[in-house]
C-alpha cells in the first residue's frame, strides 16, 4: 500500500481548518499543516482535528509554508504527497482521482484543474489567473491550463528533486517550471472549487497578491528565456535606432536641418537596444553555466 501524506499550508484559517482535516484524514495516512504565523486558533484547531502542525513564528508566505511542508515530506515515508489549500475551496473527497496518475506512475505531478467551472469564479480572479497562466507557460513551455491551483498530487521523486526559492504565491508556478526543466511528467485532473465557502478565501488583498505574483513571474520568464524576451526586443530596438539615426543624418545632409527630437529617439533606441542585448547575453551565459553545473 502506498503511504499518502496530505500537506496543508494555512494562515488564519480558524473555523475552516479543523473541518478540512477531518474530511481529509479518512482518505490519507496522515495530515501535516504548516501554520504560517497565524494570529488566531489555526494551530490549535489543526492539532485537535488530528494533524501534525509545523508553526512559523511570523507570516512568511505560501511559498515558505510549502518549503516547510516539502522538507517534512522528504523526511517522511510518504509515497504520494497531496497539497491542498487551507481555505476550504477544494474538496478532500476528490483526492482519490487526483492521485490516480501518480499511483499509476503516469505523472510526477497532477494539478487540480479548476476552470471547467470558471463561470463561478469572480471575474477579476479569472482574468488574473489567465495572465499568470500565460506567463508560467512562457517561462518553461508549460502546456497547462491552471498553473495557480494549490490542489496537487506529487510523487516521492518530485518532492525529492523540486527546488524553488519564492516565499510567496509565485512558488506555485516556480515549482512547475523547475519540474518541467527536470523533465518530470505533469498532468491535470478536473476538480471542483468552491468560491463561496461562507468565509474569506484569501488572506491578502487580491490586487497586491496578484501584482506580487506577476512581478515574480516576469522575473522568472526573463531569467529563463532571456534571448526571446530581452534579446529579440533589444535587437529590434537597436536596428530601429540605427534606421532613425540614418534618417536624421539624411535629413541633415539634404536640408541642413538638425532634428533634436529624432536624434534623441534614435539615441534612446540605440542605447536601450544595446543594453537589452548585453543583459540577455549575460543571463543566457549564466543559465548555461548553472545548467552545466547541476
Amino acid at each position: 500500500m502506498l503511504y499518502l501524506l496530505a500537506c496543508i499550508p494555512a494562515y488564519n484559517e480558524e473555523g475552516v481548518i479543523g473541518d478540512l482535516i477531518k474530511k481529509t484524514l479518512p482518505l490519507v495516512d496522515s495530515v501535516v499543516v504548516c501554520d504560517d504565523g497565524s494570529t488566531d486558533l489555526t494551530s490549535k484547531e489543526a492539532k485537535d482535528a488530528g494533524s501534525f502542525v509545523i508553526t512559523h513564528s511570523e507570516n512568511k508566505g505560501k511559498g515558505a509554508a510549502l518549503k516547510s511542508l516539502f522538507d517534512f515530506a522528504k523526511h517522511s515515508n510518504a509515497d504520494i504527497i497531496i497539497t491542498i489549500d487551507g481555505d476550504g475551496q477544494f474538496l478532500p473527497e476528490e483526492i482519490p482521482k487526483l492521485i490516480k496518475d501518480v499511483e499509476d506512475k503516469k505523472s510526477d505531478i497532477v494539478i487540480g484543474y479548476r476552470f471547467e467551472t470558471e463561470k463561478d469564479m469572480p471575474s477579476y480572479r479569472k482574468f488574473g489567473n489567465k495572465i499568470l497562466d500565460e506567463l508560467s507557460k512562457k517561462a518553461a513551455h508549460l502546456n497547462l491550463r491552471d498553473t495557480q491551483s494549490g490542489f496537487r498530487a506529487y510523487s516521492k521523486h518530485a518532492i525529492a528533486n523540486i527546488n524553488f526559492k519564492n516565499d510567496g504565491f509565485a512558488a506555485d508556478s516556480e515549482i512547475l517550471v523547475d519540474a518541467s526543466e527536470k523533465n518530470m511528467k505533469i498532468s491535470e485532473q478536473h476538480v471542483t472549487v468552491l468560491y463561496d465557502t461562507g468565509s474569506r478565501t484569501s488572506t491578502q488583498n487580491p490586487v497586491r497578491q496578484g501584482g506580487s505574483v506577476l512581478i515574480h513571474l516576469l522575473e522568472l520568464v526573463l531569467m529563463k528565456r532571456p534571448l526571446t524576451f530581452l534579446g529579440i526586443p533589444g535587437f529590434i530596438m537597436l536596428i530601429a535606432g540605427i534606421i532613425a539615426s540614418s534618417i536624421t543624418m539624411t535629413i541633415f545632409n539634404e536640408t541642413r536641418y538638425f532634428s533634436i527630437p529624432t536624434t534623441l529617439v534614435s539615441m534612446i533606441l540605440f542605447i536601450v537596444g544595446i543594453m537589452l542585448l548585453l543583459v540577455s547575453g549575460i543571463l543566457f551565459s549564466f543559465n548555461r553555466t548553472t545548467h552545466n553545473n547541476r
